[in-house]
């Protein structure tokens, strides 16, 4: 059950990033007036450091899955 909940958190974030880059980009972009080149940097950023933190995740759970899997006694499911 552990792992869907945090497979269903994962897509959160992602919609907190996207709404997170989306107002911080368009106000540094007024502020600064660089038509759009912060939003377009902010977003690469966190979505490359967002990719980062799913594939760190799925290796962590696949490292305990096989530590799971060792800890078993031969012949269990």
């Amino acid at each position: 059950m552990k792992k869907y909940i945090i497979f269903a958190s994962i897509g959160f974030e992602l919609v907190g990033l996207i709404l997170g880059c989306f107002y911080l980009g368009q106000y540094l972009d007024q502020k600064y007036q660089t038509k759009g080149l912060i939003f377009a940097g902010l977003s690469l950023a966190c979505l490359v450091g967002w990719l980062w933190r799913v594939i760190w995740l799925l290796q962590r759970m696949q490292k305990q899955e096989e530590e799971s899997e060792s800890k078993k006694p031969p012949g269990t499911p």
